[in-house]
């Protein structure tokens, strides 16, 4: 008989928690901005096990941030956050607008 958290553990897909994050991001008191476009808000957050966070621009520039830490991604999520699944990164990015579609734009 097999463990269901076991199975999960021994599989091959990372365990990801992803973020919209539309304030400016300043962990150090200096802001974060994307080196490709500029941007300085409206971010996704994508924590991926284990304890590594990441930072995804709406221009698709992604960057591992070393001054981001699990408990602020847990932070910016809230309670009462809404979860889902993804089949792949891409439909992420995709179903959460950072694929590209609204580069140089921000969203409320």
């Amino acid at each position: 008989m097999t463990n269901s958290a076991d199975d999960h553990r021994n599989s091959h897909h990372p365990v990801v928690l992803a973020v919209p994050h539309p304030e400016p991001l300043n962990p150090r008191g200096i802001t974060i901005t994307c080196a490709a476009c500029n941007a300085a808000r409206d971010w996704l957050l994508i924590h991926v096990e284990p304890g590594m966070v990441f930072v995804r621009c709406r221009c698709t520039h992604e960057w591992r941030e070393h001054d981001l830490e699990t408990a602020d991604v847990t932070a910016v999520r809230g309670a009462t956050a809404n979860e889902r699944v993804w089949a792949s990164f891409d439909e992420m990015y995709r179903g959460l607008g950072f694929d590209g579609l609204f580069r140089l734009t921000y969203l409320a």
